[in-house]
């Protein structure tokens, strides 16, 4: 019995799949109803990763704050490791530039010593340390 109920519940996900604008119609009745929203508000870096059959595409903004001040409008937030290893980093832009700078010197030690590209899982440990 449970089998079957699940079974329907996959079919009709199947055919429901994709965007739906049941939202932005019920919430345009809510505030027809008089209920307001919060505004959205800025709080930080975006960092976007999406991936794909042939690969990955990493987005970032270039904004770095302190406060509520804009300090630089150019900063990287995409830091190279390997040739095969990006990393994404939010916060301090300080710390992460100093620490992925660290690991991408690991790396190549790591490739030169090997005759290999490094890991991901290694780069992952080294980060995490």
């Amino acid at each position: 019995m449970a089998s079957a109920v699940v079974d329907k519940l996959l079919a009709d996900e199947a055919v429901t799949s994709g965007f739906s604008f049941d939202n932005c119609r019920r919430n345009a009745f809510m505030e027809k109803q008089g209920i307001t929203f919060p505004t959205a508000r800025k709080t930080g870096t975006t960092i976007c990763g999406v991936i794909y059959k042939d690969g990955v595409v990493l987005g970032a903004d270039t904004r770095a704050t302190g406060g509520s001040i804009v300090c630089d409008l150019n900063c990287e937030k995409i830091h190279y490791i390997a040739d095969n290893i990006y990393c994404c980093g939010a916060g301090t832009a300080a710390d992460t530039e100093f620490t992925t700078r660290m690991v991408s010197s690991k790396m190549e030690l790591l490739k030169l010593r090997t005759g290999r590209e490094g890991r991901v899982i290694g780069a992952l440990r080294m980060l995490k340390q």
